[in-house]
Formats: C-alpha cells, sequence, structure tokens
C-alpha cells in the first residue's frame, strides 16, 4: 500500500502541545517538535487581507482574546490579541502567522495543516512551494468535493479526506458501510496526491479499517487523548492518531 506517513504507527500533535501551552501558537509548536511528535498539525484560518494565520477560527473568542471573526480582521488587527490556554484564560502567547512557523520550523519535522478557510489553500500552496515544503506535507480539513478539487488544480499537494455529516450517517450503518465507502471513497482515493482518509476515532472499527485498506489508503484517526484507545487503535491497524498529549504518547508508545 501506497503511504505517506512517516511510520507504521504515526503521532500527529494536535495544534502542536496543547495540553501544556496554548494551542496553535509557537511555544506549542516548539514543545511538540521536542517531544518527538512524528507529524505536527496546526489549524489554517485567512486574515481579511488574506494572511495565513495558525488558528482554528471560524471565531476569534474561541481561542484568543479577540471577539468576532477571523476573516473579519486584518493580520495588524489580529496580530494584537493574544491565545487563550485550555482553560479559558490569557496568555502571553501572540497568534503566529503559518509562513512564520513554516520558515522556522518547516523542515524539522512533518506537517499537518488543517484548512480552516478554503481561501488558505492557494495561499499555503504558495508556502510550502517557496519552502520546499511540499513533500513533508498534508492538508486535511477539506471534504470529496474539495479535495476533488485541489487534487485537480494542485497535483503535487498531499491531501487528506475528511468526512461530511452524510458520510458518518452511512459508517454507522452495518449494512450501508461497505457499499457507501465503495461509492464515496474508491474513485478519490486513486488520486496519487490522495494520502488517506481523516476520520474521528469513534467511527472506526476493524470492519471500517479492512474496508479502506483495501482501497489502499491510510486512515488517519482524530483527536484521541488516552494512551489505551491510541494503543488500541494501532493495534486495530490504523495509520495515524493524533492527540492533544503529546508528551503522555511518546512516553507511552514505541
Amino acid at each position: 500500500m501506497p503511504s505517506w506517513a512517516t511510520k507504521s504507527q504515526q503521532i500527529v500533535a494536535h495544534r502542536g502541545n496543547p495540553w501544556d501551552h496554548p494551542e496553535n501558537t509557537h511555544v506549542s509548536i516548539l514543545s511538540a517538535i521536542e517531544l518527538g511528535a512524528d507529524v505536527i498539525e496546526f489549524d489554517i484560518s485567512v486574515t481579511s487581507d488574506n494572511i495565513p494565520i495558525a488558528l482554528h477560527g471560524p471565531r476569534l473568542q474561541k481561542s484568543t482574546s479577540g471577539h468576532g471573526r477571523a476573516k473579519d480582521f486584518s493580520w495588524s488587527e489580529i496580530s494584537n490579541y493574544r491565545a487563550l490556554d485550555r482553560n479559558g484564560e490569557s496568555t502571553s502567547e501572540p497568534i503566529p502567522m503559518a509562513k512564520d512557523l513554516l520558515r522556522e520550523f518547516g523542515s524539522e519535522t512533518f506537517w499537518n495543516l488543517d484548512i480552516k478557510d478554503p481561501r488558505a489553500v492557494p495561499l499555503i500552496s504558495s508556502i510550502l512551494e517557496e519552502f520546499s515544503l511540499k513533500e513533508r506535507s498534508v492538508l486535511s480539513g477539506l471534504t470529496v468535493k474539495q479535495v476533488l478539487k485541489v487534487s485537480s488544480e494542485s497535483p503535487d499537494i498531499n491531501l487528506l479526506v475528511n468526512l461530511s455529516r452524510l458520510d458518518k450517517f452511512f459508517l454507522l450503518s452495518r449494512f450501508f458501510r461497505k457499499r457507501w465507502v465503495a461509492f464515496r471513497f474508491s474513485e478519490i482515493v486513486k488520486r496519487p496526491s490522495v494520502v488517506g482518509i481523516n476520520i474521528h476515532w469513534r467511527y472506526v472499527n476493524q470492519k471500517l479499517i479492512s474496508i479502506l485498506h483495501s482501497l489502499e489508503t491510510e486512515i488517519w484517526t482524530f483527536t484521541v487523548d488516552k494512551a489505551k484507545d491510541i494503543e488500541e487503535l494501532f493495534s486495530l491497524g490504523v495509520d495515524s492518531v493524533t492527540t492533544n498529549r503529546p508528551a503522555l504518547c511518546s512516553s507511552n508508545l514505541p
């Protein structure tokens, strides 16, 4: 089976190391790298003046001291806000530009860039091209329709397919699961740039793993914060697990 995963039991650090630091910040990314995560994930939103930033969005108040939609504010405005910690308390950490993170840390690890705004795709593609990081990066957060579009326009960008609500409904059905996977994913995963399917871990079971692996595609799961759950998912055969707790995983898994 073709593989992009960095190893057979790949750990992805979700938004860096948000368990110990404010998510999507410089210090969070650096911490996850130092802990030895295989891949670093962070979110990509876009400002009103088309600057890709490391922010979940769409509402600033979810993770920053700002208020409103990220896309309605310029970079000069957002740069004045500060990240919140996981308890909702304000910190001294600024919201970073995606370009600054990739410039500083790009070659030190591999990247899962979670697209929160469709405008981010060409902007991030240009940054990855500038820093020669396309082979070290994969874009996630994209629906089947978006993946079809991006894979046609930019076939050199690695992509993960995220599930729609309809996908999730059919994957819960024993009767329709196999038929739906064949209908929905059998053709798209043949595209060379499509790495695999990105699935919430609670939808994963042995049967689904067997079906997807039979299509020669990878199964990435998110977001798992207990070592025993991560170990169970790897024992079932998933290729990658995303977690908010890279410290826990690096100390408990091979």
